[in-house]
């Protein structure tokens, strides 16, 4: 690919992360495991429900690379869809679809370290995270801080994603999803 490919490739992921509350900064900090593990709590129960989390957000992440804009609008809360101006699954689905319009193969998702948020505001309690992708056009990397809520039936939904870009430790995860 190009130059102009790759920052028109660029400027659409930002895009698609502008619209869908995701975005960040261009290094990969601490934490950046690589291979999606997430070392988490000390029981084997917090272990499986950090697990959980984590698969739930990478599998978000690659559907909205994908642009698979049922399985993304599927992946969150309706209170975060609804912050879209979506009221239903469809609805979700007009506002975010488009063709696809650049091969997302060589851009990899990664995870942070999940960390215990308590409530605050208007998200309900559950599991953060730095969910982070690229390299995406000039090498760039893009890292968000991820709130996720229990569903129904023992899965895992996005409700906040929030923009990293002070750091992207478990310190900063929190500080962003918890900030006024």
């Amino acid at each position: 690919m190009g130059a102009r490919g790759a920052a028109g490739m660029a400027l659409v992921v930002a895009a698609v992360l502008a619209t869908a509350g995701c975005g960040g900064d261009a290094s990969a900090g601490a934490g950046d495991n690589g291979d999606g593990s997430s070392g988490s709590g000390s029981g084997s129960g917090s272990e499986n429900r950090s697990t959980a989390a984590v698969e739930a957000a990478r599998a978000y992440q690659q559907a909205q690379l994908g642009q698979d804009w049922e399985t993304a609008c599927r992946a969150v809360t309706d209170r975060l869809r609804r912050s879209w101006g979506a009221d239903t699954i469809a609805e979700c689905i007009d506002i975010r679809g488009f063709a696809p319009t650049r091969d997302a193969s060589g851009i990899r998702v990664t995870t942070g370290r999940p960390v215990e948020l308590p409530a605050h505001g208007r998200h309900p309690a559950g599991i953060g995270l730095r969910v982070s992708f690229g390299p995406a056009g000039n090498g760039m990397h893009n890292h968000t801080a991820t709130r996720l809520v229990p569903g129904e039936h023992d899965t895992w939904l996005v409700d906040q994603a929030v923009n990293l870009a002070d750091g992207t430790d478990t310190e900063a995860v929190r500080e962003a999803l918890t900030r006024e």
